[in-house]
This record gives structure tokens, C-alpha cells and sequence, in this order.
């Protein structure tokens, strides 16, 4: 995928948000879509609110691409296992 890295945004009620992109996944096999954020590894994401309502900390990982330099950026999708993306239940 290409496109123009975001920057941050503010939502309803004066909440913050990190600059991100949005997915909504579909596939055979999966009922439902699934809804995730893809956020960059770079930015200062401590401000977050939707990442600031994860409670398992270290599943935040999950969401953030990883510069590959040259402005590239890898991101994974991991639909189960140890190391499966979060998905958000909107």
C-alpha cells in the first residue's frame, strides 16, 4: 500500500490521536470485517486515546509499523498466534 503518512488528529471531545491509518480487513473465511489502526513506530503515540485503552501493554507493538528507511514503513498483520494485531471492536 501507498500513501501519504498522516499526521495527528482530534476527535470528539478534545481527545487526542497519534497520527495513524485506518484498516478494515475483509476476507474469505472471515465473517466479520476487522478493524485495526496502523500507527508509526516514529511518532510520540503516548498521547493516544484509542492506544491508551489497551490494556495489555505490549500488544500496542501489534500497531506500529516499523520505518524501513526512505520513508518506507513495514507493517504485519497477524490474524492469531502470540503476536496477533489488535482489533477493534467499533
Amino acid at each position: 500500500m501507498r500513501t501519504i503518512k498522516p499526521g495527528p488528529t482530534r476527535g470528539r471531545h478534545g481527545l487526542q490521536f497519534a497520527p495513524h491509518v485506518s484498516l478494515w480487513i475483509v476476507a474469505r473465511g472471515i465473517n466479520l470485517g476487522l478493524s485495526t489502526r496502523i500507527y508509526f513506530a516514529d511518532e510520540d503515540n503516548n498521547a493516544d486515546a484509542l492506544l491508551a485503552r489497551i490494556e495489555q501493554r505490549p500488544r500496542v507493538d501489534t500497531l506500529l509499523a516499523q520505518p524501513t528507511g526512505g520513508g518506507a514503513y513495514r507493517f504485519d498483520i497477524r490474524l492469531q498466534g502470540a503476536d496477533e494485531t489488535v482489533f477493534l471492536d467499533l
